[in-house]
């Protein structure tokens, strides 16, 4: 009899461990319980707030977007092709945005009689490019607008293409034998603007960022600049 009470009692002992085990998991479920809810609600703002970040992105990329294709007056296109830049304006037109005339840049038409993206000075044109090729290249670019490489046979010239330009450029000018100098209408050298002419080059460029008493460099005809193209009035 003792025996069997002695089982009973284990039995019952099992059973209250049991119990006691179930409670305890029940007791650190409940107190676990409250930090997952927290980190739940974290996670849930971190969303919408990332979600919120990435709404205003896409609003300020759309807005850049109508912004830079938008087309503003005298605007600049892009030939498909990759010609010289066009620009969408008219003479008219420039005249009735501007009361003077104005130099082109990056995003302005010029109102002159020369042309799309020339300057007039005098009584001839000029263009300064923004691509760059050799010397030789450069003439034969500006060949086919119609013109040359430009000849500056004077300070007023001298003067302004120095402030209009912004970069090194090609120039009609070309050494010709051991130390002599022709422009490309075969006139021999008479006025000139040499800076520091230690170069042992055969092409001359403008430095339109340096004083204009001596901004002109001999370089190697094979190397790649900006050039400055001329032609007359009477034939823009």
């Amino acid at each position: 009899m003792e025996s069997k009470k002695t089982e009973v009692e284990v039995e019952l002992e099992k059973i209250t461990k049991a119990e006691d085990k179930e409670e305890k998991e029940r007791q650190v479920t409940k107190d676990t319980s409250p930090d997952i809810h927290r980190k739940v609600r974290v996670y849930r703002i971190i969303s919408v707030v990332l979600f919120v970040i990435c709404i205003l992105l896409m609003i300020v990329v759309l807005v850049l977007f109508v912004k830079l294709n938008g087309k503003q007056p005298c605007e600049i296109v892009q030939d498909i092709d990759r010609t010289p830049l066009v620009q969408e304006c008219t003479l008219k037109k420039c005249h009735g945005l501007h009361e003077q005339q104005l130099v082109a840049d990056s995003n302005q038409c010029v109102c002159s009689d020369c042309g799309r993206d020339w300057l007039q000075f005098e009584n001839s044109c000029y263009f300064l490019s923004q691509d760059r090729l050799s010397w030789q290249k450069s003439r034969e670019e500006c060949q086919r607008k119609g013109g040359d490489l430009a000849i500056i046979t004077n300070e007023h010239v001298q003067g302004y293409l120095t402030e209009k330009g912004k970069l090194h450029y090609w120039i009609g000018l070309k050494r010709v034998g051991t130390n002599q100098w022709e422009w490309i209408n075969n006139n021999v050298l008479t006025v000139r603007y040499w800076g520091d002419n230690s170069s042992s080059g055969d092409c001359a460029l403008i430095a339109t960022d340096e004083p204009l008493e001596r901004n002109w460099y001999a370089d190697s005809c094979r190397i790649y600049s900006q050039y400055i193209c001329q032609k007359s009035l009477r034939s823009a």
